[in-house]
């Protein structure tokens, strides 16, 4: 159950992220706060997409996908370890199996 519980709240802590930068993207947070969706919302309302200014959109979107990339990553390495399916045997031998080749 440690991969399930901690996927889940690494999932929720990446929803929660990508939700506040939405909203605040759209202007439906406080545009006095200073977050990554602020940031995007006002490179949004000084055109800078039209007036080629990347320096103001690429660098708060490059840190969202970052996060969730690193989040995503995080979530990998942790259910490699605790799920007992993702696990592979030491010296690459499987307990349990015979050699296919001496079965048949």
């Amino acid at each position: 159950m440690t991969s399930v519980i901690a996927s889940n709240i690494i999932f929720a802590i990446l929803g929660a992220i990508l939700a506040e930068s939405g909203l605040a993207f759209l202007g439906l947070e406080s545009v006095n706060s200073v977050s990554w969706g602020t940031m995007l919302y006002w490179s949004q309302a000084g055109g800078a997409l039209l007036n080629g200014a990347w320096y103001w959109f690429v660098p708060p979107g490059l840190g969202i996908a970052l996060v969730g990339l690193s989040l995503v990553l995080m979530n990998f390495s942790i259910d490699q370890l605790t799920n007992p399916r993702l696990r592979q045997e030491r010296g690459g031998k499987r307990r349990g199996r015979k050699n296919a080749r001496l079965g048949a």
